[in-house]
């Protein structure tokens, strides 16, 4: 059983590996050239730095990383790994749609160990192709994390792919053994998968922890924010009430430091209630905090997806 199965889902498990190959070509030229390019410029000694010299040399790294970046990257990734949640669920739709099933239930394979053998493959490569896709994109990404924090490409990293992957196969099981039609059942379940994660990154994920907040002076360095999930930084006056003037008032306020320097007197922007900064933020040490939640919240609606679906099908005639 378990040989069949494999050789049922040998394609979809191929396409999966051919998809992971063409990453690797593309990420691991490009994670050398990035960690070459880190220690080059010794930026090792600006992480939690900020002088006028760690400024320049984070803002040419990240122009360079930012061009390498541009030619894979982008809002598309997401889709991957409802891909490959749906390609991995789509034998399984196929079997029920066909009839295929219901051929071996008649032989001495009993719905339950057909069930298993299925389900069971279906997850374990769902979750070493998410984790193989996370490990790759996490070791590409480690010089930026380093300056940038991880909340940069949140979706991309740590365990929350292995998450969106098992939730892709739930939602593509739970639809498919409702509608036997695979096709129509891939194409809603995709679609359901992404506006649910549209839903979430833009609506739930801010709201998953309180943000802490800060109101600092212009002389003072503040909380350090590089690495941290920025929801508010706007100036303000000591009490953190947002500065709410004109540009007027802005315009009013530069000033010329000498040598071609231009910036904002801050006694002036006091007088006018904006001399502080003010910052609404994550901290950077709550990444795997943020991490757990969101792998628990997406795994959990999966498993509940994966158990409807056996459950149909084994009360379904």
């Amino acid at each position: 059983m378990i040989w069949l199965s494999w050789r049922q889902q040998r394609s979809e498990t191929l396409i999966t590996v051919s998809l992971l190959a063409l990453l690797a070509a593309a990420f691991v030229p490009m994670g050398i050239h990035l960690s070459h390019l880190f220690g080059q410029q010794d930026l090792a000694r600006c992480i939690g730095r900020d002088t006028a010299a760690c400024n320049v040399a984070i803002a040419n790294f990240g122009d360079h990383a930012g061009i390498l970046r541009s030619l894979i990257a982008g809002g598309w990734f997401n889709f991957l790994p409802g891909l490959i949640g749906i390609g991995l669920a789509a034998p399984v739709i196929f079997d029920l749609e066909s009839g295929t099933a219901q051929l071996a239930w008649t032989q001495s394979i009993t719905r339950r160990r057909w069930l298993g053998t299925k389900l069971g493959l279906m997850v374990g490569t769902a979750l070493v192709s998410a984790a193989a896709f996370s490990l790759l994109f996490t070791w590409y990404q480690t010089p930026l994390d380093r300056i940038y924090g991880r909340f940069d490409e949140f979706d991309f990293e740590g365990v929350v792919p292995l998450g969106y992957v098992l939730f892709a196969c739930g939602l593509a099981l739970a639809v498919g053994v409702l509608w036997r039609k695979a096709a129509v059942a891939m194409l809603v379940a995709f679609g359901a998968y992404f506006g649910c994660r549209v839903f979430f990154d833009s609506w739930v994920r801010p709201r998953l922890l309180t943000p802490l907040a800060a109101t600092w002076g212009p002389h003072s360095l503040g909380p350090g924010l590089r690495q941290a999930w920025i929801y508010l930084q706007v100036p303000s006056d000591k009490a953190g009430h947002v500065f709410t003037g004109s540009s007027t008032v802005l315009q009013s306020c530069s000033r010329s430091f000498g040598n071609g320097v231009k910036g904002l007197d801050p006694h002036c922007l006091m007088r006018h209630g904006a001399g502080y900064n003010h910052a609404v933020y994550q901290p950077a040490s709550r990444f795997w905090e943020f991490q757990g939640i969101e792998f628990s919240l997406f795994a959990g609606v999966a498993l509940l997806l994966i158990a409807f679906a056996a459950w149909r099908v084994l009360r379904t005639d």
